[in-house]
């Protein structure tokens, strides 16, 4: 499949499904120690497969919908999901943990902005959408 932003719904829905993963298995924890530590570090471990999840898929989404929305740090998802990957043993909880309470919950409402108004603008399949919010796999996005 040629990168297309007609193609990019199912990539969008997926970083959604990771961010709202992400904030569950985090939202327990007030620092990040506890975040570390908490059930025996498989929240953690579990939080860093979903970040390079989410880098992968970022990379898989198309240049035309990353140049209209030049906001979003693409790059740099992108370069700290290879460092997830490639520098697992030095991963900074701390930084993790930052980036979890600080930064997700912006991106998660800029990626909705995005498929709501890429919807509207006909350039992503409504049909695809709905069926989607359907689907058990997209259990965890709060659609709008």
């Amino acid at each position: 499949m040629l990168p297309c932003i007609r193609n990019d719904l199912m990539y969008l829905l997926n970083l959604l499904e990771c961010i709202e993963k992400i904030l569950l298995y985090s939202k327990d924890c007030s620092n990040a120690e506890a975040f570390y530590e908490y059930n025996d570090q498989m929240n953690f471990n579990a939080t860093l497969n979903l970040f390079a999840n989410i880098g992968e898929n970022i990379g898989k989404i198309s240049d035309e919908l990353k140049l209209i929305y030049t906001d979003v740090g693409w790059s740099e998802i992108k370069g700290f999901r290879n460092r997830v990957v490639h520098d697992y043993i030095n991963i900074d909880t701390f930084m993790v943990f930052d980036i979890i309470k600080n930064n997700l919950i912006l991106l998660k409402r800029k990626l909705m902005e995005i498929v709501t108004t890429e919807l509207d603008k006909g350039n992503l399949d409504k049909e695809e959408y709905e069926v989607a919010k359907q689907s058990f796999y997209y259990r965890h996005i709060k659609f709008e």
